[in-house]
């Protein structure tokens, strides 16, 4: 009996080893949330996008194989913490607040921020968030935004994701949704009921984020300004229709 629970054990320690699969040491983990395209999103069930490849770019640098982690935005910096995850690579900005708990890249990405209505019920612009229920994604740049820049009487409703959001005015829960200029020409694409205008221009970027003294700070810097320098970055940002 005892040497029955010695294979036993056995057993389940080479299965939560992954049975002689790859070691979390030779793999990069990366959290995201693909529900954001062109940066990350899933298309016939696999994973594609900006941030995608440029996850690879930095897994390849590194020399790692990449595992992605699909999971809420507001997950990503808690799984940090929680060394669930190595990085996160989904569009996340830093600031002052974040900086505090963890490291982020140079800038690889700037973005405009949109408002998107009802046709029917538009608004035009920043005056009209004045006592308006506006809607954007729990931990993003456009929360961030809100919380700043918005004015005060601007009634903020956090979403998990930006398809909520769109639910939520197409049912007239919210007045608008703050998201980028990529994300606002997609969805009224599909939703010809929908408009977009510009709001305002974030100064911030998209950065990647780590652990405060993660090792890969400095590789994942080198690796951006080499793509930005060889024109990869551009070539990138054509790709996935930013430019």
């Amino acid at each position: 009996m005892a040497g029955f629970f010695r294979f036993f054990v056995l057993c389940a320690t080479l299965l939560q080893l992954g049975c002689g699969k790859t070691n979390r040491a030779d793999l990069l983990h990366v959290g995201l949330s693909a529900d954001y395209p062109p940066f990350e999103f899933t298309d016939n069930g696999q994973l594609a996008g900006f941030d995608i490849d440029l996850a690879r770019i930095i897994g390849g640098a590194i020399g790692k194989e990449v595992k992605f982690h699909d999971m809420n935005f507001s997950s990503i910096l808690p799984s940090l913490q929680g060394n669930v995850v190595d990085m996160g690579i989904s569009t996340i900005t830093a600031t002052e607040e974040r900086s505090a708990d963890y490291a982020f890249s140079d800038p690889y990405f700037f973005e405009e921020l949109h408002l998107i209505s009802r046709a029917k019920k538009p608004l035009d612009g920043y005056e009209d968030l004045r006592g308006r229920r506006i809607a954007c994604q729990l931990g993003s740049t456009m929360e961030i935004w809100m919380r700043r820049a918005a004015p005060s009487s601007a009634h903020m409703v956090l979403v998990d994701s930006n398809v909520q959001a769109i639910e939520a005015l197409k049912a007239g829960l919210v007045d608008g949704i703050v998201v980028d200029s990529f994300q606002a020409k997609a969805f009224c694409e599909r939703n010809a009921a929908l408009k977009h205008i510009f709001l305002d221009r974030s100064g911030s970027g998209y950065a990647v984020a780590m652990r405060k003294n993660s090792p890969y700070l400095e590789a994942v810097n080198n690796t951006i300004k080499d793509l930005r320098e060889s024109g990869d970055l551009e070539n990138l940002c054509k790709k996935w229709g930013l430019q």
